[in-house]
């Protein structure tokens, strides 16, 4: 679309850091009329499950999720349902013979191909300073005749001003949980009171660890873990020895990667903390990552249809009991991020710079809507700056960057 203008005299015609019109850089997406269906609701409340339905029905498909085990899980149920599906994250690719299904991380959306149908699960992440840019690029770029957007409530009026201009048909489906969850008015206390279908949650592998040799040292219960960085394959293991009633394993030590996926049947969430460290700083929890975290408690359909959730010490009760009745903040922006196309124009301009200096210049001069707010690209531009002296064209480091 863009790169019509490849010299850098037509380049400087025009203002390639103005980014106010977002959704002209897709033109697959909008020559469709697309069918757009917001589920939101709150944790196990069935909002995912309605949509996967609909993508295992359609001739193509494409699911966008946040991690890798979102993706590999989706891969794994798709093909299990006998609809070939390939997993594509930024750590792998696994193509299944006529596959026309695909499961990708959501920085890996193919916005170039079309799909009868494309699920975008925590579409509410479009409002993260980080990663927001990947959710806002599948929404605005993906071509399919159906979306499906997963999520929380709180990001129902943003997308609605998003897709304005877009000409697209927006639907809004609403969930209630489908299970009861109760706040406790007790703290833990002691490890003394753990009991079976406990999930004990910190935000540390080292914790994690420190807490499953305190539970195990009382000799009553052998306890799963599950974190971030533990591969799909050993999460899945860990995640099905604790629903296997028959299994030892009967208590869970996680980090919040319980949050999205997996399906755990947990009687009690307990929160070691209601701190983390989020690379930068250590903080409190917000509202929706408290309520993400307690609604893994009980499971429809499962040994635990109520669930409860506490925490271990009594002076974090106050906050947790505050978030749980809080509605999540309305999200008002939404993270933006250069396509390659406009870097690639703005590159003509400045023929002798590496990408590391092309990003900076061209985010310190980007122009944005009131909807839109830049991303914070630190990660993006630490990779630039390491890539940039290898023998790469400047589309693979701007993948890189992205990935």
């Amino acid at each position: 679309m863009i790169r019509k203008y490849s010299s850098g005299k037509s380049a400087a015609k025009f203002d390639f850091t103005d980014l106010t019109c977002p959704h002209t850089w897709y033109p697959n997406a909008r020559k469709k009329n697309r069918k757009v269906f917001l589920h939101v609701g709150p944790t196990n409340s069935g909002k995912t499950y309605h949509a996967l339905k609909r993508l295992e029905s359609s001739p193509s498909g494409i699911y966008c999720g946040p991690l890798r085990l979102l993706a590999w899980e989706v891969s794994k149920r798709l093909n299990k349902a006998k609809v070939p599906c390939d997993l594509i994250t930024g750590q792998e690719k696994e193509e299944v013979d006529g596959a026309k299904h695909k499961a990708v991380t959501v920085e890996m959306a193919d916005v170039t191909a079309d799909y009868d149908c494309a699920i975008i699960d925590e579409i509410q992440m479009l409002g993260c300073k980080t990663r927001g840019f990947s959710f806002t690029r599948a929404l605005l770029g993906i071509a399919a005749d159906e979306l499906h957007l997963c999520g929380d409530a709180a990001a129902v009026a943003l997308i609605q001003e998003l897709l304005k201009v877009t000409g697209d048909d927006v639907q809004v489906e609403s969930y209630e949980r489908l299970s009861p969850l109760v706040p406790l008015e007790v703290p833990l206390g002691s490890f003394s009171n753990i009991r079976t279908g406990d999930c004990i949650v910190t935000f540390s592998r080292k914790e994690i660890y420190q807490l499953k040799k305190r539970i195990e040292s009382r000799g009553k219960h052998l306890c799963s873990v599950v974190y971030g960085s533990l591969p799909p394959e050993t999460r899945t293991r860990q995640a099905t020895m604790f629903n296997d009633t028959s299994s030892e394993f009967d208590v869970l030590v996680a980090s919040d990667a319980i949050g999205m996926g997996l399906n755990l049947n947990i009687s009690r969430v307990i929160f070691s903390t209601l701190k983390k460290f989020d690379g930068s700083e250590m903080r409190d929890l917000t509202v929706p990552e408290i309520k993400q975290i307690a609604g893994r408690a009980g499971r429809y359909g499962s040994k635990f249809p109520m669930g409860e959730v506490t925490c271990l010490d009594a002076d974090d009760l106050p906050l947790l009991h505050s978030s749980l009745k809080s509605p999540s903040p309305i999200l008002e922006q939404a993270g933006l991020f250069p396509s390659f196309d406009l870097i690639f124009m703005y590159s003509r301009l400045q023929p002798k710079r590496g990408l590391y200096q092309i990003l900076e210049h061209f985010i310190e001069n980007a122009k944005l809507s009131e909807n839109y707010f830049i991303a914070n690209c630190e990660e993006q531009l630490k990779v630039a700056a390491i890539i940039d002296e290898l023998p790469l064209r400047l589309q693979d480091k701007y993948l890189f960057c992205i990935s």
